[in-house]
């Protein structure tokens, strides 16, 4: 069975989901790496302080946060193809729920997410 137009179009809207959450990550391990480098640290949180994500589903007017240790965040990504959503927001012709948490839930791709997002890899794991 082919992918249609539109289920391609969803697995996309998930990239950029994704795609912005990397932004966050990588932003907010930058403001520790200034604070450490300052000796500023106590205007960081804790290391391992909690982040407001976007939900990675395939709704692209979806606005829904999930909150996640960038520990998590990173444990979730180290499969390129898994995305972290709120609950009730899998899209089941293209992806399976893999765990349900309290929280959010992390669903699978059926197939690796389309090549128009090059850039996207497993997270780095940087957690100084």
């Amino acid at each position: 069975m082919s992918e249609t137009l539109s289920e391609h179009r969803m697995a996309e809207n998930e990239v950029v989901f994704r795609e912005y959450n990397e932004q966050i990550k990588r932003g907010f391990d930058a403001l520790k790496a200034l604070a450490d480098e300052d000796n500023q640290n106590e205007h960081v949180f804790e290391n391992d302080a909690p982040l407001q994500f976007c939900c990675e589903c395939s709704d692209e007017s979806c606005r829904k946060r999930i909150t996640l240790a960038p520990s998590r965040y990173n444990e979730i990504h180290k499969k390129r193809d898994r995305f972290v959503i709120v609950c009730g927001h899998d899209t089941k012709s293209i992806e399976r729920i893999i765990s349900e948490e309290a929280e959010y839930c992390i669903i699978e791709k059926f197939k690796q997410p389309p090549k128009s997002a090059p850039r996207l890899n497993e997270t780095e794991t940087n957690n100084a």
